[in-house]
């Protein structure tokens, strides 16, 4: 459920905004008060930060239409309410582009983070400073007042006030809450395309510093975000190292281990503390990262942390790796230079290299870099153990969506790679080309048309053709399928790839399965987020004709019988029965799960015991059986018992987790029959099948025959055929590009 805790009155808006935007701003604002959702609660709903909500609802910024639409749904507004929205907002845009003196200036995103701070704290000038008193770090409120209205000219107090707000955050908030702080911080010169090298620690972004963003399954997130963190043990040990670092003392620390475990993010969290300290930060990377830090090295001041972020560009140049060991060495050793902290990271076969001593007698070429790094490496371990999943977990129960679908998809407790890759898989599909694309997308309707998860190179590329345009199909070189698979296949961050070759032990697979590696071919692996990301991206397509034929042609019995059931929801009458034959002669069973029941209720219905049969139905039902589903739906619709078909639909929309059409529903009862089917036509794009059942009955009712078929057939291609009546609908089913199955040739009439 969506956070409502009251907040502070927003601040009133400029007088100096102009008319449209103003009236834009001030609409907005109004309807948010009346949702009684905070900024930060809408921005955890809708992916965008809470600094850019507050310059919007500060009429600082528009936003596109697209994200209007997004802020206005989690507000409930109406459809009519978001269309007047829609209206001030292309005004406003219009007004801009009539005026030439150009966007208003506005206060700094510093003084935006503030405001937002300050309404969700709820917190007077005067709790705000006793606050402050009761840490040993007391303002008066004059001073509190003059960092909330103007933080930038005084800096330190603005910092001040802010750690007082942060503090009254739930657990969860309060590490973004301070990421923003520190990136809103930062003078608009020290965010431009060219930054400098050397700033103080507040004013630098974590990406900026090569730290992975994290992206939400969803992947509405507007702006980079980083989950929640973990501290680990290697964590503890690094905090030692800053530490004595902030009492005095120069200090080196590398950590090793592999890619994407958290090696920089762990190094990011660690140097946050030295911030308020007053700490800076060197980042060498230009023009080559070893030429930067030997150029510069000589320039690093006392209270300079030196990033050497994946040490091996700096250490591992065969011209200035032993140089620059040296003079990190000199810098180091020498107590007026410092106190400094220089922090690296390796993967293990560099730190390997760097630290193995050569062989007798054998050259010695790294053995400045050798010393420089004994004692001082740090180990990270490639998965979360069971305390730091534990902390994880609890981290996600408050509202960590990153952190959350991280712990639901990774491995063998993997959690960082995943947190890393999810944004480069998703780019990585996004922009595969169109072989590889059509292959991952085989692949994702295979897993959520429920088969297994190891799939034979030969069904993906032979399903993959259907999935390619003729355009696309024509220009297929002759090693298309070796190109895709290498593309596909090719890892990402942390070794995660969206395809990947699979092996099984010998004696694990399951009876009628064949082994992933036995002779006929490679088989693989779709990666678990990217199988779920599908689900989602995918659900409202129907796989074609190819995926069918190449099911049939290579896939094991198991995952025949899965693709049957949806091959009947989908009202796919002909493939549903090749399929199951398909599996029956490769020697499946052919009485598997839910349809016991089936038959359990088919045998109840003959012995006489109506009653009983249809309790027996219904539990068939309720498990997912599609031949229940269908026998349940029709003797409804027989009987005219619309009403009961209509609570199928609601059963299953529930059970996919989609809310309730209240708003829908109630102005189709008062008449409203075009607001109504505006709200049901935006859930059903979603794929709600209440939302399609109601617009094939609206639109039967209405004489839009083509209209309700269309939305009709809509439903069959997400699996709720069986709430159609499809006997009537479709008497033989339907072919997999949505065209009505013609009948069978009568054989006899050949034989005339």
């Amino acid at each position: 459920m969506t956070s409502r805790r009251a907040g502070r009155p927003m601040a009133a808006l400029r007088p100096d905004l102009p008319p449209a935007r103003r009236s834009f701003a001030a609409e907005l604002r109004r309807r948010r008060a009346e949702s009684g959702l905070t900024l930060r609660s809408l921005a955890l709903a809708t992916g965008l930060s809470p600094a850019s909500l507050s310059r919007v609802f500060n009429g600082e910024r528009l936003v596109s239409e697209a994200q209007l639409r997004l802020v206005a749904s989690f507000l409930g507004l109406a459809e009519d309410d978001t269309k007047a929205l829609e209206l001030r907002l292309r005004q406003a845009y219009a007004e801009d582009q009539a005026t030439t003196s150009g966007e208003p200036a506005g206060p700094s995103g510093l003084h935006d983070h503030l405001l937002v701070l300050q309404e969700e704290a709820g917190l007077s000038l005067r709790e705000i400073a006793r606050r402050l008193a009761a840490a040993g770090t007391p303002l008066g409120k004059s001073t509190i007042e003059r960092a909330l209205r103007s933080p930038d000219p005084a800096l330190p107090q603005a910092l001040q006030v802010a750690h007082a707000l942060i503090g009254t955050l739930p657990e969860a908030e309060r590490g973004p809450a301070v990421e923003g702080v520190l990136r809103a911080a930062a003078p608009p010169a020290a965010r431009d395309d060219a930054p400098p090298a050397v700033r103080p620690i507040s004013r630098w972004s974590p990406f900026d510093l090569d730290v992975h963003p994290a992206a939400p399954l969803s992947g509405t997130a507007a702006e980079p975000a980083l989950s929640g963190y973990v501290p680990r043990a290697h964590d503890r040990a690094l905090a030692r190292v800053v530490s004595a670092a902030a009492e005095g003392n120069s200090r080196l620390a590398v950590l090793v281990g592999s890619s994407s475990t958290g090696k920089t993010r762990a190094c990011w969290e660690a140097v946050k503390s030295l911030a308020p300290k007053g700490w800076h930060l060197w980042h060498p990377c230009d023009p080559t990262r070893a030429e930067a830090a030997l150029r510069g090295i000589e320039d690093v001041r006392p209270h300079t942390v030196v990033w050497l972020d994946e040490s091996q560009h700096y250490l591992g140049r065969p011209r200035h790796g032993e140089r620059l060991a040296a003079a990190l060495h000199d810098l180091l050793g020498r107590p007026e230079r410092g106190p400094v902290l220089v922090l690296g990271t390796l993967w293990p076969e560099y730190a390997r290299a760097f630290t193995d001593p050569p062989a007798p007698g054998a050259p010695d070429p790294r053995r400045r870099v050798r010393e420089l790094l004994a004692g001082h490496l740090i180990a990270v371990p490639d998965s979360f153990d069971q305390d730091a999943l534990a902390s994880a977990r609890a981290l996600a129960r408050h509202g960590d969506a990153p952190l959350s679908e991280a712990l639901a998809w990774s491995r063998g407790g993997r959690v960082p790679q995943l947190l890393a890759a999810a944004p480069e898989l998703l780019r990585r599909y996004s922009t595969a080309t169109p072989p590889a694309r059509a292959l991952l997308a085989a692949a994702i309707d295979a897993r959520r048309c429920g088969t297994g998860p190891a799939l034979p190179l030969a069904f993906l590329t032979e399903a993959a053709l259907g999935y390619l345009s003729d355009a696309e199909y024509d220009g297929l070189s002759g090693d298309w399928a070796d190109r895709a698979v290498a593309e596909a296949t090719a890892p990402v961050h942390g070794r995660m790839a969206p395809l990947s070759p699979v092996r099984s032990h010998p004696g694990t697979e399951a009876p009628g399965r064949q082994r992933a590696d036995a002779p006929g071919g490679l088989t693989l692996r779709l990666t678990d987020y990217l199988a779920q990301m599908g689900r989602r991206t995918r659900r409202t397509q129907f796989p074609p004709a190819s995926f069918w034929h190449a099911a049939y042609d290579h896939l094991p019995a198991p995952d025949l019988f899965a693709l049957s059931t949806v091959a009947f929801k989908s009202a796919r009458l002909e493939w549903a029965n090749h399929l199951v034959r398909r599996a029956a002669d490769l020697g499946g069973d052919v009485v598997q799960g839910t349809a016991v029941l089936y038959r359990e209720a088919a045998l109840t219905e003959r012995a006489g015991d109506r009653d009983g049969a249809e309790r027996l139905y219904e539990q068939a039902a309720e498990a997912g059986d599609p031949l229940a589903l269908f026998r349940l739906a029709q003797t409804y619709e027989r009987a005219g018992a619309v009403e009961r078909v209509e609570r199928l639909a609601r059963s299953a929309a529930d059970a996919e987790g989609f809310q309730p059409l209240t708003d829908a529903a109630l102005r189709e009862r008062q008449g409203d029959s075009t607001g109504a089917e505006l709200l049901y036509r935006r859930a059903a794009e979603d794929g709600d099948p209440h939302a399609l059942f109601r617009l094939v009955r609206m639109r039967e009712r209405e004489g839009d025959l083509a209209g309700a078929e269309r939305a009709a057939l809509k439903a069959a291609d997400m699996g709720y055929a069986w709430l159609l009546n499809v006997p009537v609908r479709w008497p033989n089913g339907l072919d997999p590009d949505g065209a009505a199955t013609p009948p069978s040739p009568d054989p006899e009439a050949d034989d005339g």
